[in-house]
């Protein structure tokens, strides 16, 4: 019979308000928890949240989800 694991996470994303004066001064961060452990940490690349979950689960290959960038200006 073959073994099941299971990991958990609570991802969140955070965006600070811009001032008015500057809507693109808007920021962003994340939080991942991992649950089993209560493990968190802080991240602002999806990679780097990506990296965290790693430490649990092992990911091979590519992510199943291309990161575009937004639209050239």
């Amino acid at each position: 019979m073959l073994e099941t694991n299971v990991d958990s996470f609570i991802l969140r994303f955070v965006q600070e308000q811009a001032p008015v004066s500057d809507p693109d001064a808007a920021t962003w961060h994340g939080i991942i928890r991992h649950v089993q452990s209560s493990e968190e940490v802080r991240f602002t690349r999806i990679e780097d949240a990506l990296r965290f979950v790693a430490n649990y689960v092992e990911l091979s290959g590519q992510p199943p989800f291309q990161i575009e960038s937004g639209p050239e200006v």
